[in-house]
């Protein structure tokens, strides 16, 4: 949704007073507690206060026993009587959320499971709302189910200006998805990414750009899919609602740190020239300056590092650039130098010297197919429509049994002194290794293959990475190798277990009630890792977590399934997004399906993501 706010700097006059009606439930004592819905809406509702116009006084907050079906609608009616046309109301709820025949509901403090007498409706809300005659109305809904709201309104795509009114609706998840309430202690991922933008804008900000900012900051940490449009309220004429700053140099001082960017610092800077913390904002300007000088050398190269040397004799960075060239300094030398022949490791060496394994024998050979295996939606789930069934035949391939360890990798890391990847305080050794990139695993089987002896996969150019597909080193799977894998050499199943119903016993994933499907089983949702084969339910090719615990990157760019046969595909020749396939701990049990299929840049990390190896069978 376009937003429409040029020429505003600072709120308009003669403008009304904001309201705000802050619900925020976790403690049921009826239906699930939830972790952290209270401290979820406090939070919005302190950000509100200390940097834009909203005053405690004009606030009410609904927070669990108070927050009771009659409670909840006696303030939505009171506003009928409190507000006036050239006010503004927002009301945040954070809780459950059902859906029932095409009807939504907020779940009230007080309410019974499946009793919807005791919910209240999205037409219960609405209607109350039809009698208040604001400026702007605006609803923040975080809860399951939220989008429901939106069920009876067509999509706009342009908003007109701010003194226009307004009646709009912005939710965590649309209308059959389940919202994450997010670990206990931490905010929701959706309440997360709200709170942090208002905190770091500076500017008037419209809701749309809000909306925008929250969806583009929770595409890459979570499947649930916001959604910001119009509500069936009266009144509406498609106006624009405006967050205003308040006019505080402390407040945009602390949005422009929390940001560390060199536009927030700039226009700070512009906005309070000879501030109390102009010096201080120039000098965060130029660590950043420095940092982008620095970030953008070719640390492989000791012509460019001598060059940033001799260009930047004052660079904070300047010890550092001088270490890494002493270090390739040497290399350049010692690979000009004759070389003397050094045996081969073998992996009995290379196991006794470098790393033991977690098993010796800690690939699987995956023999081919004689005849075409169906790939996709062979279960007729209809989850998404990037499955299309296609047939496929594939050579014979290794892979490991197990996803890579944080014991494993962090060999690697410190033998070429890489940073080690955060394990986000749950634990290393056996736990999956998580936070890598595409290329770090791409560079772990290169470093690996070449530790064994192997012939390593892929020639690695800066961002151009080049297979020899016919190399035994370690590589990653094709997306064909790593379905036909979990389908236990492309059987018809639905999990990568061999089975057909994910139980939180045998899977690590979203195993909670209101994350339920038809073939899931309700457990526990352990919300991280576990070490890797510990569930100890494999497939019948005995590899263990094709299903949960990380994502796994695949080798392929991520493209539209093909519906002609195909031999050992490999995806597209370019693209944007890689394939990562398998699901998470966090996933819900749709995502642990061993048909989905997710994707992302090749720079994107997580604590979802890690990866498995897999070799070509070259003898």
């Amino acid at each position: 949704m376009a937003d429409a706010i040029p020429g505003i700097v600072r709120r308009p006059e003669k403008l009304g007073t904001n309201h705000l009606l802050i619900i925020g439930i976790d403690e049921y004592p009826h239906c699930p507690r939830l972790n952290n819905c209270k401290k979820d809406a406090q939070a919005v509702a302190d950000t509100l206060h200390s940097r834009y116009e909203f005053n405690p006084e004009h606030t009410k907050y609904l927070y669990n026993e108070d927050a009771t079906r009659r409670n909840i609608l006696f303030e939505l009616e009171a506003y009928s009587e409190k507000i006036g046309k050239t006010d503004n109301l927002i009301i945040y709820f954070s809780g459950h959320g059902e859906l029932k025949n095409n009807i939504g509901f907020w779940i009230p403090f007080d309410a019974y499971p499946k009793y919807t007498a005791d919910f209240i409706t999205t037409h219960d809300i609405t209607s109350r709302l039809n009698a208040v005659k604001s400026l702007h109305t605006l609803l923040i809904v975080d809860a399951c189910f939220s989008g429901s709201i939106f069920l009876q309104r067509k999509t706009v795509t342009q908003l007109k200006e701010y003194t226009k009114p307004s009646r709009l609706g912005f939710t965590s998840s649309h209308s059959r998805e389940t919202a994450l309430d997010g670990l206990p202690g931490d905010n929701s991922p959706f309440a997360a990414e709200l709170i942090k933008e208002l905190k770091r804008n500076t500017e008037p900000l419209s809701v749309a750009q809000l909306a925008e900012r929250v969806k583009n900051g929770m595409e890459n940490k979570t499947k649930q899919m916001p959604i910001f449009k119009p509500i069936d309220v009266e009144g509406d004429d498609l106006g624009a609602f405006v967050f205003f700053p308040r006019e505080d140099e402390v407040a945009t001082w602390q949005a422009a740190l929390a940001a560390n960017s060199f536009e927030a610092y700039s226009a700070y800077c512009t906005k309070y020239r000879g501030g109390k913390y102009f010096t201080e904002a120039l000098a965060k300007m130029e660590e950043l300056e420095e940092q982008a000088i620095w970030d953008r050398v070719d640390k492989t190269r000791p012509s460019a590092l001598l060059l940033f040397i001799n260009e930047n004799p004052n660079s904070p960075f300047l010890s550092q650039a001088q270490q890494r060239y002493d270090e390739l300094s040497k290399l350049f030398t010692t690979s000009s130098a004759p070389k003397k022949e050094e045996p081969i490791r073998t992996s009995a060496q290379w196991a006794g010297n470098i790393l033991t394994p977690t098993m010796p024998d800690h690939m699987v050979f995956i023999k081919g197919t004689t005849e075409p295996f169906m790939m996709g939606d062979v279960m007729g789930d209809k989850e998404y429509d990037d499955e299309t069934v296609h047939p496929v035949m594939l050579s014979d391939f290794l892979l490991a049994k197990y996803q890579l360890t944080f014991d494993e990798y962090d060999l690697f890391c410190k033998d070429i002194k890489k940073e080690l990847p955060s394990d986000e305080g749950w634990g290393r050794g056996q736990r999956p290794v998580i936070n890598v990139y595409w290329q770090d695993a791409i560079e772990y089987c290169n470093w690996r293959s070449k530790q064994e002896g192997l012939q390593p996969v892929f020639d690695i150019q800066k961002k151009s990475v080049i297979p020899d597909w016919k190399a035994n080193g370690y590589r990653l799977p094709t997306e064909a190798e790593w379905e036909y894998a979990a389908r236990e050499g492309g059987k018809v199943v639905r999990f990568g277990n061999g089975k057909n119903f994910a139980d939180p016993k045998e899977i690590n994933f979203n195993g909670s009630k209101e994350s339920k499907k038809d073939y899931s089983v309700v457990g526990e949702y352990r919300s991280k890792t576990v070490p890797v084969g510990s569930l100890q339910c494999p497939n019948a090719l005995g590899l263990h977590d094709m299903s949960g615990n990380v994502q796994e990157w695949c080798w392929d760019w991520f493209g539209n399934y093909p519906t002609a046969l195909e031999t050992d595909p490999k995806g597209p020749d370019s693209g944007s997004y890689r394939v990562f396939r398998g699901g998470s701990w966090l996933s819900v049990p749709q995502y642990v399906r061993a048909a989905y299929r997710d994707d992302d840049t090749p720079d994107y990390r997580s604590f979802l993501v890690g990866f498995r190896l897999a070799r070509t069978r070259t003898l």
